[in-house]
């Protein structure tokens, strides 16, 4: 049995998915930043001017005021690749990958360990350096595979009746062309 891969309208579609996910992520993480700055700074604590200028460390209002500035930031930054890597090491899949059917296995038809998770999140950035043809090579590829699936060595499969048969379908040993 050959796999069937995930081509680019269906990993789109997952990926658009994530990104709604993760937009009311960070929305839910920011406003419960604001709240939080409301009821412990009673004020305004965006502003650098309203913070005081007390350094000792016992002061922790000193030291939410000037922080939880960054923590919106830093989550937005953050999120989209702790996410990714959490999902296709536990799973195998990001919860967009569920509802399109879509699961990430590494080449040999293995689970996807933290590892090359990582290498594949690594490979998404690689995508954004090449304008998006890293992203496109996914159309061009006989086994659907764009930048960042060879740099992790993985494949993307369907997989919505039976997962041991994907994976046992990719694991398989066949001919394959050097053109890949």
């Amino acid at each position: 049995m050959t796999p069937r891969y995930a081509g680019l309208v269906s990993r789109t579609g997952a990926l658009l998915a994530d990104v709604v996910v993760l937009a009311v992520l960070i929305a839910l993480t920011q406003w419960v930043i604001q709240q939080i700055g409301r009821q412990i700074l009673a004020g305004s604590f965006l502003d650098p001017g309203d913070c005081s200028r007390a350094t000792e460390w016992w002061r922790i209002r000193t030291w939410l005021c000037r922080g939880l500035p960054w923590v919106g930031p830093v989550a937005a930054f953050s999120f989209p690749p702790i996410y990714r890597v959490a999902f296709w090491t536990v799973t195998g899949q990001t919860p967009g990958m569920a509802l399109f059917g879509l699961r990430v296995l590494r080449a040999d038809g293995r689970p996807v360990r933290l590892g090359v998770a990582l290498r594949r999140v690594l490979g998404y950035v690689a995508c954004l350096f090449t304008f998006g043809i890293g992203f496109l090579m996914v159309a061009a590829s006989r086994q659907r595979r764009g930048l960042h699936d060879r740099i992790a060595g993985t494949v993307v499969v369907h997989d919505w009746l039976d997962p041991a048969r994907s994976v046992a379908a990719v694991a398989t040993p066949r001919a394959v062309s050097p053109l890949g």
